[in-house]
């Protein structure tokens, strides 16, 4: 699992964030709300974990079986 932390305007924050949802090969198993940076009222900051789908299938595998 990545812990990433993601700094930007909130657009590009929702644009990152939806993109991440559609892709093949990873996915966000959790995240934050939108976090304001001292100093500033236009950048912004999301903290998000993120998983391989292979190993969360794995994962949900072992659980189930």
């Amino acid at each position: 699992m990545l812990k990433i932390r993601i700094s930007g305007p909130t657009y590009e924050l929702k644009d990152y964030l939806e993109h991440m949802e559609k892709d093949k090969v990873y996915q966000i198993t959790s995240k934050s709300q939108p976090l304001k940076n001292k100093g500033t009222n236009r950048i912004f900051r999301v903290f998000t974990d993120v998983d391989k789908k292979t190993k969360i299938a794995a994962r949900e595998a072992k659980v189930a079986g």
